[in-house]
């Protein structure tokens, strides 16, 4: 049984992974065509989406049973969504204050502070292989990402690396809603996040002109192939978030932030083989470490898990009670 949930989980990461690389296309595609010139009206547009996809899931086709929420739950829910919105926000304003290759090295750092907030918050300590397997990771990607162009303000790296700990503090947070008290089911979890955090972000878009700025542009620019992308893509942002929620819930919030790095590397990849893009022998290399670190996690994270029917259940309170309850079920 821990074999079967060990795989369905790998599974899911790897759906997970493969979704992830589609949307990061599909927005790329838009951003450079000009369908949707501004990113947080695609993160409204994905938000949107997610609300609307997931509420027809859980409300019309009743894939679970709808969750029944008290005042707290809506509000620790209406925080969650917050969350969601700063970290999209400090992580768009501090790419304008940093090198694009900086950032990509910082937020190689977000598993490093997952670790920190498992640890002070629900008390979960790691192995010291899985913390030297994060560090080869981290090494390999400065390797491949940082080429010479190191442009940054003390500010701007300062909202980088706290941009990094929100990246960390959402995936931890997400795991810990559908396996804490509140057990909630992902489509569940989706639809009260997503629902929030549009009507959040509506407001701002409004507030700040960009939301009347996109609609003139979509009505003098669209065409069937920019609406074809944006419907594309608000479908692959629904997918990727109920795959992505899944994953975290089946797995860990460590495990999804070394999927993220896997995701880059498989993106540079892809770029090579398919649009033969030039890459020096040293990002070569980098890829390489980080493709070995990646493989050592995986390893090691699978060798801990194999005798932990035999190990003293960890005491943290929510986090393996809702595990325990679900595996029975």
């Amino acid at each position: 049984e821990r074999k079967m949930g060990s795989m369905e989980g790998s599974v899911w990461l790897g759906a997970y992974i493969a979704m992830n690389l589609f949307t990061t296309v599909l927005n790329k595609m838009l951003l450079a065509t000009g369908g949707l010139p501004f990113p947080s009206t695609m993160s409204l547009w994905h938000y949107l989406c997610s609300a609307i996809g997931s509420v027809f899931m859980v409300r019309v086709l009743r894939v679970t049973e709808p969750a029944t929420l008290d005042l707290s739950a809506q509000l620790k829910l209406f925080a969650f969504s917050i969350l969601f919105n700063v970290n999209i926000l400090v992580s768009t304003a501090s790419l304008h204050l940093v090198s694009m290759a900086l950032h990509q090295v910082v937020r190689a750092l977000v598993p490093a502070f997952t670790v920190i907030i498992m640890y002070f918050w629900l008390h979960k300590k790691y192995s010291t292989q899985i913390h030297l397997s994060l560090l080869v990771i981290f090494l390999g990607v400065a390797i491949y990402a940082l080429k010479g162009e190191i442009d940054y303000t003390t500010f701007g790296m300062s909202l980088t690396l706290f941009g990094a700990f929100l990246a960390a503090l959402k995936t931890v947070a997400t795991n810990v809603f559908m396996v804490g008290s509140l057990k909630l089911h992902p489509l569940d979890l989706l639809q009260y996040m997503c629902t929030y955090a549009a009507a959040q972000m509506l407001v701002l878009l409004l507030l700040n002109g960009t939301l009347q700025e996109t609609l003139e542009h979509l009505s003098t620019h669209a065409d069937s192939y920019t609406w074809t992308l944006i419907i594309l893509n608000g479908v692959g942002a629904f997918l990727l978030n109920v795959v992505s929620f899944v994953a975290n819930k089946k797995t860990s919030p460590l495990a999804m932030n070394i999927g993220g790095i896997a995701k880059q590397v498989l993106a540079i990849v892809f770029g090579v083989v398919w649009f033969h893009t030039e890459v020096t022998p040293m990002s070569l290399f980098g890829i390489a470490v980080t493709s070995a670190g990646i493989g050592w996690y995986t390893m090691v994270s699978f060798n801990d898990k194999r005798p932990a029917e035999k190990r003293p259940v960890d005491k943290t309170p929510d986090l393996e009670a809702g595990r325990a309850k679900e595996s029975q079920g």
